[in-house]
């Protein structure tokens, strides 16, 4: 991973800061004091640019008293001479730096090489990873597909488990509805017997009833017919008896008004004198044996 380079701001605060320990101000010195971060060219640029900013001296003005001025000259040349020395040193610096960034680009570039190799290296190691990445890609979707027909054939198999344990425990119970179901029609079967064996009895039972009630019918029809008959002579008997009957009152009738007129008669005979009755007695008695001869 690429590492985030100086800035300027950071160099120039270790610049200012080896300066003020009077330390020349390298490349490799600003670095250290980094903490050994950076690219070299990225700190010699900074570099160049702090150095381009630093004030230079002020040029002295020409109204001024000859002591100022000899005094002003003096630290002129002091400044240039200073000048020099520094101007001197950065150029001594400058190579130190050149030649600092002449092995650094060296370094930078076997590194490069290296780096480059180890690339190579790393894009063939990414290839044959790829590759192995690939089959165990294909390798693991197999394993999975592989893993899901085996869940689907074990949930399968857990499913007809399943319902083969449904449809033993249904057997189960139908069996044991079977079984209850002919215990009851031999029970059913066993009272049908009786049953049956009661009905004969009373079937039998019953034959003779019905011939004793056909015997009894048969006497009962024949004591029908002579009642029949004694009632059709029994209603000729009542119809002479109502003639005679009928005879009876005619002759009750005939009677009374025969004993009326007798009475009349016996009462007309009373009314008269003795000779009278003397002569009407045989009439009377006359008249009652004719009486007697029509009812004969």
């Amino acid at each position: 991973m690429a590492r985030d380079g100086v800035t300027f701001e950071q160099v120039e605060a270790a610049a200012d800061a080896l300066v003020g320990e009077g330390l020349a101000p390298g490349i490799r010195a600003v670095r250290e004091r980094l903490g050994n971060t950076g690219s070299p060219n990225t700190i010699q640029k900074h570099l160049a640019k702090w150095r381009d900013l630093r004030p230079s001296a002020a040029a002295p003005t020409a109204n001024l008293p000859a002591g100022i001025l000899s005094a002003i000259a003096q630290e002129i040349e002091r400044a240039a001479a200073q000048a020099r020395a520094e101007t001197g040193a950065r150029l001594v610096l400058a190579q130190a730096e050149v030649a600092e960034l002449a092995t650094a680009g060296e370094a930078l570039e076997a590194e490069r090489e290296t780096l480059s190799a180890l690339a190579g290296e790393l894009a063939r190691e990414r290839d044959t990873l790829a590759g192995k990445a690939a089959e165990q890609a294909q390798a693991v979707e197999r394993q999975a597909r592989e893993i899901e027909r085996e869940r689907h054939a074990a949930e399968a198999a857990r499913i007809e488990l399943a319902q083969g344990r449904l449809r033993s425990e249904a057997q189960a119970e139908k069996l044991a509805e079977q079984a209850a179901e002919v215990l009851r029609l031999r029970d059913a079967l066993e009272a049908s017997q009786r049953a049956s064996q009661q009905a004969g009895q009373d079937a039998a039972v019953l034959a003779a009833k019905l011939e004793a009630s056909e015997r009894r019918a048969g006497e009962i029809e024949a004591r029908e017919q002579a009642a029949q008959v004694r009632a059709a002579e029994a209603e000729k008997q009542s119809q002479a008896t109502a003639r005679e009957l009928a005879d009876a009152r005619v002759r009750e009738q005939a009677c009374q008004a025969r004993l009326e007129g007798a009475a009349r008669e016996l009462e007309a005979l009373r009314g008269r004198k003795p000779g009278e009755q003397a002569k009407a007695k045989p009439r009377a008695g006359k008249a009652r044996n004719m009486d007697i001869i029509e009812d004969a």
